[in-house]
């Protein structure tokens, strides 16, 4: 019994000592601190931002650089057909080269824009990019029948 009074005492004499303490006083959010938070996520935000634009200009480079590798592997192909079937192909790797030359001439733009003009060239990009694809697999799928 002497044992359970000491230990009503020391939880009444901890929750007094606590008590008396008070809570903390919290200090005010003034407008200089406003400012600091704000400034720091807007730095925060344009660094992702700028890591985000470094991959998708990575991400259009590297495309463009494995078209340039297609596009020399399927001259090879077309050195070795005739006749009617081979300035078919030509024409057909023409118009690759020059959808090609255009996706690196905006990724260079898409570079050098802002704000809207970037969403924009984006746009554009995408466009060629998927035209270039489909211009592959069908030219792709014309050296196959031959």
């Amino acid at each position: 019994m002497k044992t359970i009074a000491k230990l009503f005492t020391i939880a009444i004499a901890s929750i007094l000592v606590i008590a008396c303490a008070g809570p903390e006083q919290k200090k005010d959010t003034t407008k200089e601190d406003v400012k600091k938070e704000v400034k720091e996520a807007a730095e925060t935000t344009k660094l992702f931002i700028e890591g985000e634009f470094d991959k998708l200009v990575n991400n259009f480079e590297e495309f463009g650089t494995k078209t340039e590798e297609n596009i020399a592997d399927m001259r090879k192909k077309v050195e070795n057909t005739e006749g009617e079937l081979k300035a078919k192909l030509e024409n057909k790797l023409d118009d690759i080269k020059q959808t090609s030359e255009k996706l690196n001439k905006k990724v260079k733009e898409f570079k050098d824009a802002t704000g809207d003009k970037k969403d924009e060239i984006k746009k554009e990009i995408k466009t060629l990019k998927t035209a270039l694809d489909e211009s592959i697999k069908t030219f792709n799928e014309e050296i196959e029948k031959k």
